[in-house]
């Protein structure tokens, strides 16, 4: 399995017969719901999650894959990526002269949507939206889902996401990025979960999940993989980016052991059950 994350999407690959069996697009998660809320600013004075009439794509950038009663569940770590090269640049905010909103689909946006409090300050791709052509936005898409998921490796069947678990747990433990008062990347993928692993520890399955912004790694049972639970977070370096498992059979204390190498400040990091 591999992750196309600019294109929103999960190959599947037969290694054997070195072809693509699969492209499985993965679609787009609502915010507009209460189990989704986000807070879409970092300028609204602090870290607010409510639902708002927006699209996330998943997008995932690191990918784990966990076999379970002979079924493949992938699970993503949903960062979201912006396409920019050359002379082509999809990033706008919903607040720039650029993106102009649909009346029906906004209406009075100039007070409940534009404003840099409201969406004004959120990061969307300008190369989808316009759903009838009239050259304003119907449609929101953001980057990322602000989440992990679990896909049916076979099907492309989505089946579980974390909703906004990630952004809620991380702010109550102290963890959501935060700069000068600011909460400064509610504009822009918020937490960032960026890698993944899963690792057997005794009798459970485990998922450790990076994320770059909050400088954290979570853990969670996953031995079902319809119902993951989060057990722990733990501090990590600036900016983690691979995640790595090493169980106690192989490991050299005889321990189980997850690495993480940091973008930021250059640190890897190990930690180890007791």
């Amino acid at each position: 399995w591999v992750s196309l994350q600019e294109n929103n999407a999960l190959a599947r690959i037969d290694i054997e017969s070195k072809r693509i069996e699969e492209i499985m697009p993965l679609g787009f998660k609502s915010y507009n719901t209460m189990e989704n809320a986000i807070d879409p600013s970092d300028k609204d004075g602090g870290i607010f999650f409510n639902p708002w009439p927006v699209y996330g794509m998943y997008q995932p950038d690191a990918i784990a894959v966990m076999p379970n009663n002979n079924v493949p569940y992938v699970f993503t770590a949903n960062e979201g990526d912006a396409r920019e090269y050359g002379n082509f640049n999809e990033l706008v905010r919903v607040g720039s002269s650029s993106v102009k909103l649909d009346p029906v689909a906004f209406p009075n946006a100039v007070t409940a949507f534009k404003p840099i409090s409201k969406l004004g300050r959120l990061n969307i791709t300008n190369t989808m939206g316009d759903t009838d052509g009239d050259g304003d936005y119907d449609e929101l898409y953001s980057f990322g889902a602000r989440s992990f998921s679990i896909f049916h490796g076979l099907t492309g069947e989505l089946v579980f996401d974390s909703r906004n678990e990630l952004d809620v747990v991380a702010k109550a433990l102290g963890v959501y990025p935060m700069e000068n008062g600011e909460d400064n990347r509610s504009d822009d993928k918020s937490v960032e979960p960026e890698g993944i692993t899963i690792g057997r520890v005794g009798n459970r399955n485990l998922m450790f999940l990076g994320m770059e912004r909050a400088d954290a790694l979570f853990i969670y049972d996953v031995n079902n993989p319809n119902r993951p639970v989060f057990l722990q977070m733990l501090p990590t370096g600036d900016a983690p980016e691979g995640v790595y498992f090493i169980e106690a059979e192989k490991s050299p204390t005889g321990k189980s052991i997850v690495i993480v190498s940091n973008e930021g400040d250059g640190v890897v990091k190990i930690y180890s059950t007791k």
